[in-house]
């Protein structure tokens, strides 16, 4: 697939892609045009990419937590686990805050309904 059908599949804009190409987080294949083709695999590793940035994960955590997170690997060792321990708390406290949110907008919803 090429670029633009990356991004409607997988709700990441093609400048991001682009971006993440840049970083060595993805790879294409060239087509003799010169545009970029994906596979069906790059769809969920792109998806995965662009939450993890948006968690505020670096380049370097994505790199070294990608292969796991989209089960290219099934093992680490002892320092990727810690890495990936502390990544997951990381998640857990915006999934906490999220939470918060939601329930504080919704108390205001149930308040301010039928003004």
């Amino acid at each position: 697939m090429i670029i633009g059908e990356l991004s409607d599949r997988s709700g990441v804009s093609a400048r991001s892609i682009r971006h993440y190409e840049k970083l060595g987080l993805i790879s294409p294949q060239r087509g003799d045009n010169g545009y970029r083709h994906y596979s069906d695999r790059a769809v969920p590793m792109v998806a995965t990419i662009h939450a993890m940035f948006e968690l505020g994960f670096t380049r370097d955590d994505v790199r070294a937590v990608l292969p796991c997170a989209t089960g290219e690997k099934s093992h680490g060792d002892a320092e990727l686990l810690a890495r990936v321990a502390e990544m997951r708390e990381r998640v857990a406290d915006r999934i906490r805050t999220l939470r918060e949110t939601e329930e504080a907008l919704t108390g205001f919803l149930a308040v301010n309904e039928g003004r």
